[in-house]
């Protein structure tokens, strides 16, 4: 599945490189469920490699990781103005 998941998003990716933003609008839909579908099968996956002694420090790590690119890309879009409220 996670294989299946990559190659849908390398068609999401695509998809979002098209200079249209009815187009880019499927693309960008396709890449957040595919960013779902990471976030629910990474830690699965991890929870069935690692050792019994490692479950619970690589299991938060990845929870973290998911958190902590959710804040970068939350504090990267900060200086964006957003023009709809400044009317």
């Amino acid at each position: 599945m996670i294989v299946a998941t990559n190659v849908l998003l390398l068609v999401s990716v695509a998809i979002c490189m098209v200079n249209n933003p009815w187009i880019i609008l499927p693309g960008r839909f396709l890449y957040g469920m595919c960013a779902g579908t990471f976030t629910v099968m990474c830690p699965k996956f991890i929870s069935e490699v690692a050792p019994t002694e490692y479950k619970g420090p690589f299991g938060a790590m990845s929870q973290f990781m998911c958190v902590f690119g959710i804040l970068a890309v939350t504090l990267m879009g900060l200086p964006i103005p957003n023009y709809i409220t400044e009317k």
